[in-house]
């Protein structure tokens, strides 16, 4: 009989090149489950524990950490070591006062870097579909998985796809929102640019960059790889 369904393993040879794990030192690697983000664009929690943060030496260490339920993320403590992390998760270590994001990075496509700790309780996040539910209702997704109701009457309502949600977790109340208009700051986070910082200068079929920190260089990126992170600045620590 045929196999139902995909597998349940995943060889070192075969996982994405930007986790930071030996390809041929052994076989196997630790495949994430089914989540919130593409198996693609994000990182088991073994592997982070282990591999990125350092806080275990073994798979069976970062294993013990975890299920202790001693790693928190987006506010929640997570005691699946196949969770998958991506994104802009907010990945906090209460028992030694240490809280990072991940972000996109220009060479290693994501990787992990420290915020500060007010920062801990603060998410961006992507709208990428709006459509009404019943009852009149508008309802938004955002890029990791999570909805957001809205009155048709309410501000959220007049949110499109696109647009970047300023969110405080786990209770998902908005703070703030950012339109993809001309003069916002925005990330590239997929393509041949992703992790640079610009800022907007024209709309289009393809979207047109100024560098944040040397302005006289522009770059094109497309609207499905563009992830605004604030108006004049980014409104968190992205690198």
């Amino acid at each position: 009989m045929a196999r139902m369904g995909g597998k349940r393993h995943l060889k070192r040879l075969a996982a994405p090149g930007y986790w930071p794990v030996a390809k041929r030192e052994y076989k196997w690697v630790t495949k994430p489950r089914p989540g919130p983000h593409p198996v693609e664009e994000g990182f088991p929690l073994l592997l982070v524990v282990r591999d990125i943060l350092k806080l275990a030496t073994t798979a069976k260490e970062a294993k013990r950490i975890i299920f202790m339920k001693k790693v928190h993320v987006d506010g929640k403590p997570r005691y699946d070591h196949k969770f998958q992390v991506g994104l802009m998760d907010v990945i906090q270590i209460p028992e030694i006062n240490k809280t990072y994001r991940v972000v996109p990075d220009p060479y290693k496509f994501l990787k992990l870097i420290e915020i500060p700790e007010e920062e801990s309780r603060l998410k961006l996040v992507k709208v990428i579909k709006k459509f009404t539910v019943r009852g009149g209702k508008i309802q938004l997704t955002t890029h990791d998985g999570r909805n957001f109701l809205a009155n048709p009457e309410d501000e959220l309502s007049k949110v499109k796809p696109g647009y970047t949600l300023l969110i405080e977790v786990p209770s998902q109340e908005v703070r703030d929102i950012f339109p993809p208009v001309e003069g916002a700051t925005a990330v590239l986070i997929r393509g041949r640019r992703a992790g640079y910082l610009g800022v907007i200068r024209s709309l289009g079929q393809y979207v047109v960059f100024s560098d944040y920190d040397n302005p006289e260089v522009t770059y094109r990126g497309t609207k499905e790889n563009m992830f605004v992170v604030g108006r004049e600045k980014p409104a968190l620590t992205l690198r």
